[in-house]
């Protein structure tokens, strides 16, 4: 029971620590922050541009801690569980349209 218990603040914490990082990350990108943070790096690139990417590469890591979370954590309700999801479909909506923008 507590092993249980333990496992599911662990995925809670996982998913917590996922939405902080898709949030900090998610502001420049829809604002489209046009500021270029570190002038003197080899690529230099615009905080929506290095936010995009950074993103995409947080997406699989951030749907791996949803499904975990959807499997460890049950509720009497099913369409619940799929509320843990969200952070993810979001993600995905971002990381598409920064392909989508990037490519034309």
């Amino acid at each position: 029971m507590k092993e249980r218990r333990m496992l599911s603040l662990l995925t809670i914490a996982l998913n917590v620590i996922g939405v902080i990082c898709l949030i900090y990350f998610a502001i420049p990108y829809l604002t489209h922050n046009v500021t270029i943070q570190y002038p003197n790096a080899m690529l230099p690139a615009e905080a929506w541009d290095r936010a995009g990417m950074i993103l995409t590469f947080g997406f699989i890591p951030l749907l791996i801690a949803n499904i975990f979370s959807f499997v460890i954590i049950k509720a009497k309700q099913k369409f619940v569980r799929f509320l843990l999801f969200i952070p993810s479909v979001i993600c995905f909506i971002i990381v598409v349209s920064y392909w989508t923008t990037s490519l034309v």
